[in-house]
């Protein structure tokens, strides 16, 4: 009889085993929070509004070879930006591979995508009338080599990389160290256990990704000013450009919820928003930023003073 006895209590246990199995909602990462479904919205919010922001700019403005260009890669790679963090939360159920791959793609777009924005707002305000056509011309010149060796740099950081291999810790191997789609990427811990996404960042930090996104910002808010002082209010480029500061500001505050954390507070929905909060304001705000010069666009374009080239 105990051989039956053990025989029914195995079974027992194996069927509750699998009737508990079927009540529990899937872990798709161990040890990670649950996403939230309402920053997920808002990333896939972010994306289509870049995409809408693309069309508008293609199909309701006259702007050609650079100065279509250099606007629309910057917001094709904000929606792949916001893509990616919205895709996070699906972990192993998209699939690791390609979110790391993703997460390469991410960072080395952006980079070399932001400083295009120079050539962009020089071309702009040299065709709107905001500067001298003499003037706009040389900064057009100046900006497009600038954003031209920016990415040129990035280029040759993976050049080196497939060329040259993994670098030593050695100061003339600081390029194939430094390249994005060399070197080993992880999971963001923080951002996985806090938020729930699978967010793949480099193991170690690669320098120089954010200089163009910071020259941009310095020289919207230049160039909004020259086109405050000479365009109709609102001053599009400017406000724009304000506010995308503002969102990165906030993206820069220290965690909101960290004491509360530190005190045993039950904070699960604030620690979630601490990190998610700030990140969606940033892309909200940049968002906004991309939209208002397409408005600036449109209004030039639409002004006596439109000049067909920049020369």
């Amino acid at each position: 009889m105990v051989p039956d006895q053990l025989s029914m209590r195995t079974n027992k246990a194996s069927q509750e085993q699998k009737n508990s199995g079927r009540n529990e909602e899937p872990v798709l990462l161990s040890g990670s929070a649950r996403a939230s479904p309402l920053a997920t919205a808002g990333y896939v919010l972010v994306v289509v509004g870049h995409l809408w922001v693309l069309r508008v700019h293609a199909v309701a403005t006259g702007a050609e070879a650079l100065l279509f260009a250099s606007l629309a890669s910057v917001e094709v790679a904000l929606a792949l930006e916001a893509a990616v963090y919205a895709l996070g939360a699906l972990g192993h159920s998209f699939g690791l591979p390609l979110l790391t791959l993703l997460g390469r793609v991410r960072l080395l777009g952006a980079a070399v995508a932001w400083p295009w924005l120079l050539p962009w707002a020089s071309e702009l305000s040299c065709r709107c009338g905001a500067v001298s056509a003499g003037t706009g011309s040389t900064l057009v010149h100046l900006t497009v080599v600038l954003a031209g060796l920016m990415g040129a740099f990035f280029a040759l950081r993976e050049v080196s990389f497939a060329v040259r291999g993994a670098a030593a810790a050695q100061l003339g191997d600081c390029l194939p160290g430094q390249a994005i789609f060399g070197g080993q990427f992880r999971l963001d811990k923080a951002d996985l256990e806090e938020t729930g996404r699978a967010v793949f960042v480099p193991a170690r930090p690669r320098q120089g990704l954010y200089i163009g996104s910071g020259l941009a910002m310095l020289g919207h808010l230049a160039f909004g000013v020259v086109f405050m002082r000479t365009a109709a209010l609102p001053p599009w480029l400017l406000l724009g450009a304000l506010v995308a500061l503002l969102g990165r500001w906030f993206g820069q505050l220290p965690p909101v919820g960290k004491n509360m954390r530190e005190k045993g507070a039950p904070t699960d929905s604030t620690l979630l928003w601490r990190r998610e909060g700030p990140r969606l304001a940033c892309r909200l705000g940049e968002l906004v930023w991309l939209w208002c010069c397409v408005q600036e666009l449109q209004r030039c374009e639409a002004s006596p003073t439109w000049l067909a080239v920049c020369e």
